[in-house]
């Protein structure tokens, strides 16, 4: 099943049916869906796509690589052993017709060395732009190497003609796999646990309840997700160990830089940057800070662990491994998780509502072109003042003409009381915004609210789900 991925999609047919040669950088986190968007977008057209190993050596990518090669284009096998001999031979095959060429899983077939970058910019400048009608498209899964060696290449600089870091799917078009089988509200759990990524939301049933997913797909002995961590952390990172330990971290609660680098013992902060900026890459955490919103104030970032089923199953799957591993009953998921599940629904609810916060500017008439900050807003309790007890706001919105928006997100079975109203009132006061701004209030209820909380007029705007799908 393939769902959204529509701008992609048209960026891509553009570059195919271009009239210049057309060199596109495509990369994203493993399970996103990147190898079947190049299969999507070339519509049927001849595509000549090689895709490496994970772990191979240089020969024996080089062996693959011309196997496919072979296959591809119905010629005999060749055995050169270097890559610059495997591209003449491609050369051949790419001259003067339109042409799609995609090398899948770049990282790979470089063998972790940027030595191959070199090459591919040498066959592109002396050889296959030449041809005007050819597209090459360099895809890979490991976005340090796809970042460091391929985006910011010297080799490639001024030479891409179209960048794509492909994301998870929104919720308007994940909801799209589950059909008319379950519920917003049930959707946005099974988005709390798996996130947008369409390898994920592939294994979901949608005809059968969260629970008997979470059985089978997590909470049983061959369930899917059980390896997928290691899985993860093995294929998406070198020094796996280091990067794994950092999420395990960041599961109990947000932290600092210089607070991650006490509890994972690195001399300084500093140390860790290149780690912290690999993982926020691939898009499993997120750093905030009071700046990216108001535009002043504290710089200290503030670092949340971004990926759904990385939190999901550090949370549950993890801590009851081995139970999991030796049970084949059913109901095991609501055994492990009805204590406290609503409580981590609640919190991953903000979360949500952040990477869909788009969806939800247009539901309340915020234009993209007024908006100049937002993020989740926080501040330090004060050591001066024993009644203050710190700041932390879901979403806040700074807008031109000095506005600004605080939205209040909650996930919950019962209805949204005024106890809603006292909360935000309190944020308010202890925001302290200068007297220019209006504050105005948005609350985003995955439930029902009551009418209480309506007729009061307090809030601006009051949405329900239907804003994030």
């Amino acid at each position: 099943m393939f769902v959204g991925r529509g701008y992609e999609l048209e960026l891509l047919n553009d570059a195919f049916h271009s009239d210049r040669p057309e060199l596109v950088i495509l990369y994203g986190r493993r399970r996103v869906g990147k190898s079947t968007l190049l299969k999507m977008s070339a519509g049927g057209q001849k595509m000549l796509s090689f895709e490496a190993l994970e772990g191979m050596s240089k020969i024996d990518q080089i062996k693959h690589f011309l196997r496919q090669l072979a296959e591809q284009t119905n010629t005999p096998l060749i055995s050169p052993t270097t890559w610059h001999d495997a591209f003449s031979a491609l050369t051949q095959h790419i001259k003067k017709k339109r042409c799609f060429l995609v090398f899948d899983e770049l990282p790979w077939m470089a063998t972790g060395r940027s030595q191959l970058i070199s090459l591919i910019k040498y066959f592109w400048d002396n050889k296959w732009k030449n041809n005007e009608k050819l597209t090459l498209v360099l895809c890979g899964s490991v976005a340090s190497f796809m970042v460091k060696h391929v985006v910011h290449s010297k080799a490639l600089h001024n030479r891409k003609t179209l960048e794509i870091a492909l994301p998870p799917l929104p919720a308007f078009e994940a909801k799209r796999f589950f059909g008319d089988y379950r519920s917003n509200h049930e959707i946005a759990k099974f988005l709390m646990i798996f996130g947008g990524i369409p390898k994920y939301l592939e294994q979901i049933d949608p005809k059968k309840s969260l629970a008997d997913n979470l059985d089978r797909l997590c909470f049983s002995r061959h369930a899917f997700f059980l390896q997928e961590f290691d899985t993860i952390f093995k294929e998406q990172f070198s020094w796996g160990q280091v990067y794994s330990e950092i999420v395990k971290e960041l599961v109990k609660g947000t932290a600092t830089r210089q607070q991650l680098a006490e509890k994972l013992d690195f001399e300084n902060s500093g140390g860790l940057n290149r780690y912290l900026t690999t993982l926020e890459q691939a898009e499993f955490i997120k750093q905030f800070s009071p700046k990216d919103v108001m535009g002043k104030g504290s710089k200290t970032k503030r670092i949340v662990l971004w990926d759904e089923f990385i939190r999901f199953y550090l949370t549950w799957i993890e801590p009851n491994r081995l139970i999991i591993g030796n049970t084949t009953k059913r109901g095991l998921s609501d055994r492990l998780t009805r204590k406290s599940i609503d409580t981590y629904f609640g919190l991953a609810f903000e979360r949500l509502c952040m990477k869909n916060i788009m969806r939800i500017f247009d539901s309340v008439g915020i234009e993209d072109y007024q908006i100049l900050g937002f993020g989740p807003f926080f501040r330090q309790r004060s050591r001066k003042e024993p009644s203050d007890r710190g700041l932390q706001i879901d979403v806040l919105v700074r807008r031109r003409g000095d506005v600004l928006t605080l939205i209040e997100c909650k996930f919950s079975k019962n209805p949204i009381g005024t106890s809603v109203i006292d909360e935000v009132k309190e944020k308010i006061a202890f925001l302290r915004a200068p007297a220019r701004y209006s504050i105005e209030r948005v609350l985003l209820s995955a439930g029902d609210v009551t009418s209480n909380v309506v007729n009061s007029g307090f809030f601006n705007h009051i949405v329900g789900l239907e804003a994030l799908f």
